[in-house]
């Protein structure tokens, strides 16, 4: 029996080493099969030239730190750069992507989302391993590595993991910082919070965040300790002089992190360099943006949109843990109330935030609530230990389900559905964009034209890359008149186009024969990203 406890950390730390290789792994085998997505045609291109002109001359819609961190390996790839840039973004990063060796530009720029989830996958782990216990640590772990959303994004140069790792980083800093506070911590705090802040600008949510734990450790300090030993009075007056020192540090961190900030963009003159970002965010989508959700296309989007993104886009045996856990915090199953308000508020702030004011685009956006979600399952794993065989059998068939749902969809964990929503065939009836197709098939595409020998078809594709450079040499469709007028053969269609062009044929022709789309099937959906149809 004296051998079993040192037995049992040896297995656990054989599974975190087994995950933690996992969550480098993965990402990285499935990325070399996805050609560029939508966005890191300007992202990576843009990281580049910030490095090589020490300014911010392309995308200033979003801060630029996750694509100077992603640019930095291309500085070891001897790459041409042009020597009169365009100044349209888009076009000069296909130029910088497409006119040279893209497969191995992206494998390289994408390495660090990589590695910046594998920073988050280790915190995580410490940190429901310090709340509740080595096996709780575990099944955080293990959450966050199987999960298809992580997974799609973790190995895409974009902004989504970047903040989320950053976010976590500086949460966990802090809530250190408050725990003993020095001048190292409070450092470190200030200079995460700026890495937050230069991911996305989203991230400007936890500044009210900090203010409402700062608020909470205050009251837990007049509530114990020292505070607790005054009358109420004086436990009020107490509270305001902690707060008011709480205050103190966080203007010191602000300032550590706007010296952060301004030096990632070169330390531009203008003092409102941040706040024209802000106001630059999703200005090249329009004001007449159509979103799409259960079928319907509607300008301005829905507030539910990323509740029921959510649903259909978790693995049911995730959403199960989610609720076992919601009733054992109920049940008084918690840590300390400011270590639970470090799991929760970040969650729901980041939830609520995109929920109001985000383009309803992408389930992506809730990224930086996952974490914090798998650290607040990580309790269960209490109750866990103490279950029968039964309990026991049943938590392992809900693990192998979660690693099965995972391995079924691989290496397509963009388009990942649930059961619930009838699995990634019926994707398409309830959510389009970067929850199915964001451009990244056209690799899978290319493989699929070359094995059937096909050589005379049409294709439509959305996305910014150069579908030349990877193979696709049919005709393209550039516009919605070759849908309502389609000439017989086989037509290729990204999915994200589907809805679009089935709106387009319902608006033309309502239910009648010419509505092609609503009558016939695809012969084969190729990446769970392009429908594929022989038109007779």
């Amino acid at each position: 029996m004296r051998n079993a406890p040192s037995s049992c950390r040896r297995l656990g730390r054989f599974v975190a080493i087994f995950l933690f290789s996992a969550v480098l792994v993965l990402p990285a085998v499935f990325m070399t099969q996805k050609s560029a997505t939508f966005d890191e045609v300007t992202h990576l291109p843009a990281g580049y030239a910030y490095l090589k002109e020490r300014t911010i001359r392309y995308n200033p819609q979003h801060p630029p730190l996750i694509k100077e961190i992603c640019a930095l390996p291309l500085f070891f790839l001897n790459l041409r750069y042009p020597e009169k840039p365009s100044d349209n973004e888009w076009i000069f990063g296909r130029e910088f992507l497409f006119g040279q060796n893209a497969r191995r530009i992206l494998f390289w720029g994408r390495t660090p989302v990589v590695a910046l989830s594998a920073v988050t996958a280790l915190l995580v782990a410490i940190w429901a391993a310090r709340l509740w216990g080595q096996t709780a640590g575990l099944l955080t772990l293990f959450l966050y590595v199987f999960d298809p959303t992580i997974t799609a994004h973790s190995q895409l140069v974009t902004t989504d993991v970047g903040v989320a790792c950053f976010s976590v980083l500086y949460l966990w800093s802090l809530r250190a910082y408050l725990a003993h506070p020095n001048r190292w911590r409070l450092l470190c705090s200030g200079l995460t919070l700026g890495m937050a802040l230069g991911s996305k600008f989203s991230a400007v949510i936890l500044i009210p965040v900090t203010l409402l734990l700062f608020a909470l450790a205050a009251r837990a300090s007049a509530a114990n300790g020292e505070g607790a030993k005054k009358s109420h009075l004086a436990r009020v007056g107490f509270h305001f002089r902690v707060f008011s020192g709480h205050l103190l540090a966080f203007g010191l961190m602000m300032g550590i992190a706007a010296l952060f900030v301004w030096a990632i963009y070169f330390f531009p003159n203008d003092p409102l360099f941040y706040w024209k970002g802000i106001q630059a965010v999703n200005r090249d989508r329009g004001a007449t943006a159509h979103f799409y959700l259960m079928g319907t296309l509607k300008p301005g989007g829905w507030k539910s949109y990323l509740l029921i993104a959510w649903l259909v886009k978790t693995p049911i045996p995730s959403i199960l843990l989610l609720l076992l856990s919601i009733g054992a915090w109920f049940r008084r199953k918690r840590a300390a109330l400011l270590d639970e308000a470090f799991i929760v508020v970040p969650a729901a702030s980041y939830f609520l935030f995109y929920s109001l004011l985000a383009d309803n685009i992408g389930v992506r956006y809730l990224i930086p609530c996952l974490p914090f979600l798998f650290i607040f399952v990580g309790r269960v794993t209490a109750d866990l230990a103490r279950a029968g065989r039964l309990q026991k059998l049943l938590a392992g068939v809900v693990l192998c389900w979660y690693v099965s749902e995972y391995a079924a969809i691989a290496p397509d964990h963009l388009s990942y559905f649930n059961q619930a929503a009838g699995g990634p065939e019926k994707g398409l009836e309830w959510l389009s964009d970067s929850n199915v197709d964001w451009g990244q098939g056209l690799i899978q595409l290319q493989r699929f034209v070359q094995k059937h020998g096909i050589r005379d078809y049409a294709y439509f594709y959305f996305g910014t890359a150069d579908p030349e450079y990877y193979g696709i040499k049919g005709r393209r469709i550039e516009g919605f008149d070759f849908v309502v007028r389609p000439t017989k053969g086989i037509v290729i269609m990204s999915a994200h186009i589907i809805p679009r062009a089935r709106n387009v044929l319902d608006r033309a022709f309502g239910d009648g024969p010419l509505n092609w789309l609503r009558r016939q099937a695809p012969v084969q959906i190729v990446g769970h990203s392009f429908y594929v149809y022989e038109i007779r």
